[in-house]
């Protein structure tokens, strides 16, 4: 297990917060509760409201920021590819560009995957001060596996953490790898879905 890297504190943020399962949707002021046909998982969103990435019009990988936990003895890795896709794709509905040079990113994005208690639930807390914490029944294990996802979002310009929104869920194994993305770019959606987006584009 690597090193956890500090996490970043954020002086003053907004907090999201958001359950999804089932069909039928419900809002609220602050949390937003949207039910579909699809397994459980929570995601909690954090907004630096003290950075302004309104300027931002590109993005790339924040360097040593993809991070993948999983157990070895199980081998069952997440798709990176088909992670970053999505991630990618949910940034450029936003209306910003991808940039393979980091020095040409405005914003930088990182991300670490946790697969079932390779860092349990208090240790993320205590990294990235944000836990999703899916209290909902554990389904079938030999076909489902507990998994949380970090995204951060930081300002190239001064280095602060403007976004960082985690979920957890249940990653059914036995789904094709095409409906493995599709379920990714929903949930992508969901964490981004309140990151500001560059010139009034929306989903």
């Amino acid at each position: 297990m690597s090193k956890c890297r500090p996490c970043v504190a954020f002086r003053h943020f907004l907090v999201l917060a958001l359950l999804l399962s089932g069909c039928g949707q419900q809002k609220a002021a602050m949390t937003k509760t949207i039910r579909h046909q699809s397994l459980p998982f929570t995601v909690v969103s954090m907004k630096d409201t003290m950075t302004d990435v309104s300027s931002a019009a590109t993005f790339t990988w924040a360097r040593g920021m993809r991070e993948i936990h999983s157990d070895p003895h199980q081998n069952k890795a997440p798709d990176k590819d088909a992670l970053e896709n999505a991630i990618i794709n949910s940034l450029r509905k936003k209306g910003y560009e991808y940039t393979w040079r980091a020095s040409l990113g405005d914003l930088r994005v990182g991300y670490t995957v946790v697969m079932n208690d390779a860092l349990s639930d208090q240790e993320i807390n205590d990294r990235y001060g944000i836990q999703p914490s899916l209290s909902l029944p554990a389904p079938d294990a030999a076909r489902y596996d507990k998994g949380t996802l970090v995204i951060d979002i930081i300002d190239a310009k001064t280095g602060r953490t403007a976004w960082r929104s985690a979920l957890q869920g249940y990653a059914d194994l036995k789904i094709s790898r095409e409906e493995r993305q599709d379920r990714l770019d929903d949930m992508i959606m969901f964490m981004l879905a309140r990151f500001p987006a560059r010139g009034g584009v929306a989903y």
